[in-house]
């Protein structure tokens, strides 16, 4: 059994940042908008991994997760290109994601996964009119994989992401992974 957990924070200044927006009457033509201000960013994570019997090559159990935090504090410019709508602008957003992976015989793992995000708190003064709807993003994920040997495995993964507005999508993704050159094992 073993556990880690780890705390980072960043700060950064951004100085005329640039991101598209709809446009809240309707236009056809999004929106260019731009930042300045100081952005600050910490996350929270943690692996718990456990072995029944102390080996780990046939069975074990690998749970994770994360969760971050970003706040922002400065002036917003809404419609550049136009309006040049500029005032205070302040948002806080967050997201998390936690997953479980099971060994359960030597080459085969299924697992479990769900993670959210939250566009949060905008205050964005006289121009908080021009802000999209906040929203928070979901996905649950479950997958099994088989490993034809250490060099390859296949995936499958079925995924329910909610990240579209009033609209969920059902996904399937089949994958071959395979590595090739030099590694831990042999150094060709």
């Amino acid at each position: 059994n073993s556990w880690r957990a780890g705390v980072s924070w960043m700060r950064t200044r951004a100085d005329g940042r640039e991101w598209e927006s709809e446009d809240p009457n309707g236009g056809a033509d999004p929106l260019t908008n731009s930042f300045t201000g100081r952005s600050r960013i910490w996350a929270l994570d943690g692996v718990w991994k456990w072995a029944p019997h102390g080996n780990g090559t046939r069975t074990n159990f690998k749970l994770q997760g994360e969760y971050f935090r970003r706040t922002e504090n400065g002036t917003a410019v809404f419609d550049v290109d136009s309006a040049a709508n500029a005032d205070a602008y302040r948002t806080a957003q967050s997201g998390w994601y936690v997953q479980g992976v099971y060994q359960f015989a030597p080459r085969w793992r299924a697992g479990l996964r769900f993670d959210q995000l939250s566009s949060g708190t905008i205050d964005a003064g006289t121009n908080t009119s021009l802000i999209e709807a906040p929203s928070k993003p979901k996905r649950s994920s479950v997958m099994l994989d088989w490993s034809l040997s250490e060099f390859s495995k296949i995936r499958m993964q079925y995924s329910h992401d909610q990240s579209r507005v009033d609209t969920a999508d059902q996904q399937l993704f089949v994958q071959y992974q395979m590595s090739l050159g030099a590694h831990g094992a042999h150094s060709y």
